[in-house]
């Protein structure tokens, strides 16, 4: 079957929601706890919700693209905080503190610019890093939203070339992620083996 790109960014949110939907007995307990309630249905939500801009295309208002930059803003910094909430024990080994040296959780307390400095010399191998460029400028985007001063939110063209980097950056979080289906003794019904592993 040939898939375009955007359905390729869908299955992988899929599978992600599938797999990590219920880890307990896989992660560890403190982990599974906090993962039980990262709401990835959202996750899922929010990937599907590009359609609608992609399907708008060059006819996308500039009110659209502010709403489209939301948007993908908030599924990136979502993918970041779903990492660290898989590798929880390793986070709290050296966690962010706040001002009062209280610990902050990466799944609801980091800030998209923690998260995104946090990650470098782990997703990404510093700030000259195509990729970290792209969240950067990502972030930025998103953030134009929240201003009375102009930010540059870019073209629909940039933003439809960002949805195709969307799928490098899950890519590159799936590849640093621990193996849920290393752990399963079957597959959920609702996995869709993009990658013909379970092929007989």
């Amino acid at each position: 079957m040939n898939y375009t790109n955007y359905d390729i960014i869908k299955i992988k949110t899929k599978n992600n929601e599938v797999l990590w939907n219920d880890i307990h007995g896989i992660a560890p307990a403190g982990t599974a706890i906090i993962m039980d309630k990262a709401m990835l249905n959202w996750l899922t939500k929010l990937t599907n919700t590009l359609e609608i801009w992609i399907n708008k295309g060059e006819n996308m208002t500039t009110g659209e693209l502010l709403l489209a930059r939301v948007n993908l803003g908030s599924i990136v910094e979502f993918w970041l905080r779903h990492f660290y909430t898989a590798y929880h024990e390793d986070y709290m080994k050296n966690p962010i503190r706040d001002k009062k040296q209280r610990i902050k959780a990466p799944e609801k307390d980091l800030s998209f610019e923690e998260l995104k400095k946090l990650s470098t010399g782990i997703l990404w191998d510093d700030e000259k890093d195509n990729m970290y460029k792209w969240v950067d400028s990502v972030q930025h985007k998103r953030n134009a939203v929240h201003s009375y001063l102009y930010k540059e939110i870019g073209t629909v063209s940039d933003f439809l070339n960002d949805i195709n980097t969307l799928r490098s950056f899950i890519e590159l979080i799936e590849r640093r992620l621990p193996s849920v289906l290393n752990c399963l003794d079957e597959i959920p019904a609702e996995y869709v083996d993009l990658d013909g592993y379970f092929l007989i």
